[in-house]
């Protein structure tokens, strides 16, 4: 990964939520020696940015679940208690996945895109 020096930490003001356009008017001296190949390649990886992740949603339908056990539990026969319960543990489950699988995404686009961004900025040696 690219190190950055002390010169360079004005990359990270409003990574990843700022486009490439505005990242780079944020740089100190702003002189646009960026390579138009470079800024297409910029502009593409930012147009595949991941939706959000509905955390709330996801937490609501979770406390819901586990609030809907107390009836099941206390008027419910056993066996309805077990079914709702095991339907339950598989909704949890699915929701750990979705997670997973978009937080994992999520983080491969913020490393492409931190790369991108840093191929715009042209390295200290080549100015």
């Amino acid at each position: 990964m690219a190190k950055f020096s002390e010169s360079h930490s004005w990359i990270f003001h409003g990574f990843p939520e700022l486009d490439p356009d505005s990242i780079l008017r944020q740089k100190p001296g702003n002189n646009a020696s960026v390579t138009e190949e470079e800024r297409q390649r910029a502009w593409w990886l930012w147009r595949r940015r991941p939706r959000p992740m509905h955390i709330l949603i996801y937490g609501l339908l979770l406390g819901i679940g586990a609030m809907a056990h107390t009836p099941f539990l206390l008027l419910g026969s056993p066996l309805l208690f077990c079914i709702f319960h095991s339907a339950y543990i598989l909704f949890v489950l699915w929701v750990v996945g979705v997670f997973y699988f978009k937080e994992r995404r999520y983080r491969r686009w913020k490393k492409d895109y931190l790369r991108t961004v840093a191929r715009l900025v042209p390295s200290e040696g080549n100015q």
